[in-house]
């Protein structure tokens, strides 16, 4: 599979599941919103990894992209965006995907209770700059389409 082969498999990847958090989100349905968001930002930058390198199994997007500026063929353009978003996407990690999965088993709080409008809401749109973002590296990378 080459880069470009890869890179369009996430991305569309990250774009379906981009259209799942949105679903839920409609439906007031917080942690399902926050978990596909979460898994959009996850799939967006393995997208952006994948247009220069092999992807490594990694459930923290936040290295992935950082991974990806390290190549000297990332577009120079990005960069700056890219670094602030890597810093954001750290908390999209698989931290996150523990608390979202199974709760705060410690505390006994199920990922249900642990979701606020307000967080799915963060989480959603995040992953929408994250499909954007992917998109764009992407399409300076390989070309329209």
């Amino acid at each position: 599979m080459t880069g470009r082969d890869d890179s369009a498999f996430r991305l569309g990847m990250a774009e379906r599941l981009l259209a799942k958090a949105r679903e839920a989100q409609a439906r007031a349905d917080w942690r399902e919103a926050s978990l596909f968001a979460r898994g959009a930002v996850e799939a967006a930058a393995k997208a952006i990894l994948s247009c220069f390198s092999a992807v490594p199994r990694s459930h923290e997007p936040g290295s992935l992209l950082e991974r990806a500026l390290g190549c000297d063929a990332f577009p120079a353009p990005m960069r700056s965006e890219a670094s602030g978003l890597s810093e954001a996407w750290d908390a999209y990690g698989m931290e996150e995907h523990v608390l979202l999965s199974y709760g705060d088993e410690a505390n006994r709080i199920d990922p249900w209770s642990l979701v606020t409008p307000a967080r799915a809401g963060e989480a959603v749109a995040e992953a929408g700059r994250a499909v954007d973002f992917a998109t764009r590296v992407r399409g300076a990378v390989f070309g329209p389409g």
